[in-house]
Formats: C-alpha cells, structure tokens, sequence
C-alpha cells in the first residue's frame, strides 16, 4: 500500500532585515559555558551545539510515560521508525520497505530492510520489530501513544523471516503506514541489552544523558540513511527560551530551537547567524477539559472561543508568523476544510452565553510550560481579552514535568499538536488517547472516526474528516486560534538545514555540515 502524501505551503527561509536591539546576554552566557564539558579546538570544530528547552523526567529509552519535545528531538538521533514524515509531509518506507494488506486489511504483512545495522553491530531483524511493538502495547509500560496502535493484537505478531513481520490487527484498519511515522513509534533492540538502554539503528550513537541537562552523541557510521556530516553532537537543555536565544547570540549554541517570534527580526539582522521559517503543522492549542466544570458545559466553551481576537494573537503572539484558525485541527490533512463559519470575536455573544450557563464571573487558571514560542504570549492575550468579557485568567507557567505529569488534569491548558490527522484525531479525540487533555469524548464523534479508520478510499477519508472538523468546531474543547510558522535560528557554520512540516528543522541533520 502507498505510504500517503499531505501537501505543504511553501515554506520560506529568510533572514529578516531590522534594526538590531542590543541584548545583554553575558551573565547567561557564562552560565551556559558553567555547565558545558570542556572541549578540545579540533573537536569543537566538528560538534554541533543544539540548545532547546528540557525535561528533567526524560529517558533515553523511546517509550517513555510523558512527551516532550526534548526527548523526541534525542529520540530521532538514536532510533529509526518503520515508516517516517518526510519534510513535507509525505509518509516514507524506513525501516520497512513495503506494508501490505490482505483483502480485508485486518492482516499486514511488513517487509524490512535488509543489511540495517545496530549500534552494537548486529543487524536489525523481525524479533527486534515484534519485541517493540510488544512493549508498547503492553499497559504495563504505560506508554503514552499506544492508543495510537490500538488496532495491533500483541499476540498477532508472526515472526516470518529475519525480514517478514506478520501482524493480525483487532478490526480492519486503513493508514497503518501513517500510524508508524510518528518519531515515537521507534523500534529498537533488547538483545544483549537493557529495556532502559537498548540499542538503535539512527544516525548518532549516545555517549551521555542526563535529563533536563545534556546529551552528547556520536555519529553512527554504519547508519543506512542521509549521514550527518559532522561527528558529534551536544543538545544543551535550558529552562526557559529566552535563555536559548541568548547563548545562540553567544555563540555558545549551533542551532535555536524554535526560537521565540519576537526574537526573529532582531536575530535575523545580526550577522553570522540565519533564521529559517517553516510553514508547519505544529502549532499550539488552548484546551478546556470538557469532563470537569465549567468546561462541560459546551456554552462555556464557546463563550471562550468568542472571547479570543485571533488576529491580534497572529499580530502580537507570532510577529505575523501565522496565519488564523478556526477551532479545528487543520492544516495537517490533504482533505478540503469543512464548510463552517469562520468564528470571530463576539464579547457580547460571550457574555450572553455564560450568563446562560451562570458563569457570568468566571474565574479560572491557564497553565502551560511555555515550551513552544507564542505560548505564554498567546496565554497572557487571551487574558486580555477575557477581561472585557467579564473573564478572569490567570495564565501561570509551570516547569515541563510538572505539566505533563497532570496531562488530563488540568482544566484549561495550553498544548500542542504536530501530527497528521489520521494521527491526531485518534491520539487527540478519542477516549483514552493520549494527547486528549480536554477528555473529548463525543458519541458522534467516535462513530465517524470508526469509519474513517476502517476506510481505505482517500475521498471517503475526506469526508469523514470534514465531518469530524465540524464537530470539533461546534462542541470540540479546542480553541485553536492560529496555526504557526515554526522559526529555527542558528549560526552561519551550520550549513544544510532544511525547513520541515513537523517542527523538526532544528534537529534533522541528513546532509548538515559545519563550516570553517
């Protein structure tokens, strides 16, 4: 079967001509150098330094029980999926070379690639994919995506040859290709090893870790894809983003990770360093829990929706890096959007509606880790602007193990999404997924993702997704005001970044190279 292709705006990379506003960033500067190995000339001429926000709870093995970005990004450099997103967006073989299906696509069978070296030197085969997928959809291990592969039976798999993978799924189910591109669904080896240590097949090798601090890796040699051409690298964890930008005008960090939009003109003028923009399907979401008051009560949730003045956000969150949304999951699918109003702000409508519901002095907290540029930003507009309605909120930021650790908790947070809808809307929407902090749990909903996901037909797929983006808009526990450019800065010795539908420009480094 076809791995599927979603389309992508053009991107654009650019450097940004602007005054440049003078920042003192010595004191971070020598925090970071505190804190930071000490590395000989030659070997700092050939490692690359990324710097992005951390988690203290992050492990080195890929299944981890929470998920940050900071584990995702060493994820990618030590392990393989069997399909993977490409850039744009289009669902590539990996480690696999084929998915096929039976007739009633209740049964696939997975062709590996041969000769795929491990880290340890041993070959990748047919038990190492089963005993991954195994471990992931085991409860036990609680790993948080698994609903994601929930149509899988454990006790399906068949080991055919060193190469062959049989897999017995639980219902017939349609983009099995999509489910495995996810940078989470990693496969690895046990063999001579640990669960909490196994061994990969990406393109670095992992020298140490420690979470929340650093990483350093080392170039695989042996790794069967696009090599990086530079030998080591060190990701350097920080608290907070504005302490990242600094140490890259420091010179103390090779590469920003997603940068925070008022930084990118200033960043974009000075020399030696080039701000690359991408077009994204990432972007963050303010979620209500919709099991627990207020949000419950779908007047409520429009009400908020109402309050929110989404041009202002793209203006003032994003620096105009964005464009405006509409209260679905968008612009992550090839399909048509659904034929819905565009919402806009309504203060007088909002404040009908929560008189309705007898909430008329709402007061509630908003809580968000700020891992993503535009989160506290867009937090602290949306608290401006449900002042005028009669709104308290009071947006706090809390450190990124403390978020996660109460996921579904929280009553109103802010998110994030990166994925394709196929993806999404299983791991977002559905009861027991795992990235449904507002606790979705629709009838309707359920009935037509049932559908979608049994359907293999591409204009059937579209629209069952139209319909699952209208109820999203109507009574979903989203507000999406925006979706995102996804900004990436780093130093003129980096050369081969490419701009990525997924946010991972900062950390896919096939072909980069260090200048100089």
């Amino acid at each position: 079967m076809s791995p599927t292709r979603y389309p992508v705006s053009p991107a654009r990379r650019r450097r940004v001509a602007a005054a440049l506003a003078s920042v003192a960033a010595v004191a971070l500067a020598g925090s970071l150098a505190a804190c930071a190995p000490p590395t000989s000339g030659s070997a700092a001429a050939d490692t690359l330094t990324l710097g992005m926000v951390g988690n203290t709870k992050d492990e080195q093995q890929p299944y981890s029980t929470q998920n940050s970005v900071s584990s995702q990004a060493i994820y990618h450099q030590l392990y393989d999926g069997l399909t993977r997103f490409d850039a744009e967006g289009a669902v590539q073989y990996a480690l696999a070379e084929s998915m096929t299906p039976n007739d009633a696509h209740d049964v696939w069978t997975v062709h590996l690639r041969e000769g795929v070296k491990l880290h340890n030197g041993d070959e990748f085969v047919a038990d190492d994919v089963i005993d991954s997928l195994r471990y992931m959809l085991d409860p036990e291990n609680a790993f948080a995506p698994s609903t994601q592969l929930s149509f899988i039976d454990p006790d399906g798999l068949k080991r055919v040859d060193d190469y062959t993978v049989e897999m017995t799924l639980n219902e017939p189910y349609g983009p099995v290709p999509d489910a495995f591109a996810d940078d989470r669904m990693a496969m690895r080896s046990v063999r001579g090893a640990s669960v909490d240590e196994p061994v990969g097949t990406g393109p670095f090798m992992l020298d140490a870790f420690t979470a929340g601090q650093q990483a350093t890796l080392t170039r695989f040699g042996d790794y069967w894809g696009a090599q990086p051409k530079f030998e080591r690298l060190t990701v350097q964890f920080f608290q907070e983003q504005p302490a990242i930008t600094n140490a890259l005008r420091g010179g103390q960090i090779d590469v920003a990770y997603s940068v925070p939009f008022t930084d990118v003109e200033t960043l974009g003028a000075e020399d030696g360093i080039t701000v690359l923009a991408s077009d994204s399907a990432s972007y963050l979401l303010v979620e209500m829990n919709t099991a627990i008051e207020p949000f419950n009560d779908p007047r409520v949730r429009e009400a908020m929706r109402l309050i929110v003045d989404r041009e202002q956000i793209r203006d003032n969150a994003y620096g105009g890096y964005a464009t405006v949304a509409n209260d679905f999951i968008g612009n992550n699918t090839a399909c048509a959007p659904p034929e819905v109003p565009q919402r806009t702000q309504d203060l007088e409508r909002a404040k009908q509606l929560l008189a309705e519901a007898g909430a008329q002095d709402l007061s509630v907290e908003l809580v968000t880790d700020a891992a993503f540029p535009g989160m506290m930003e867009t937090g602290q507009l949306i608290a401006q602007q449900a002042a005028e309605a009669g709104v308290t909120i009071e947006v706090r930021k809390l450190d990124v193990a403390t978020f996660l650790n109460r996921w579904r908790e929280w009553p109103f947070l802010i998110g994030f999404t990166s994925n394709p809808y196929l993806v999404t809307a299983t791991n977002h929407f559905l009861p027991g997924g795992e990235e449904n902090a507002t606790n979705f749990d629709d009838a309707e909903y359920n009935a037509i993702a049932e559908k979608l996901y049994a359907s293999t037909d591409p204009d059937e797929q579209c629209g069952y997704v139209a319909e699952l983006q209208a109820i999203e808009h109507e009574r979903g526990g989203d507000i999406v005001p925006t979706y995102s450019q996804v900004v990436t800065a780093y130093r003129d010795r980096v050369v081969g970044l490419q701009e990525d539908l997924y946010g991972r420009a900062a950390y896919q480094f096939g072909g980069v190279s260090l200048a100089g």
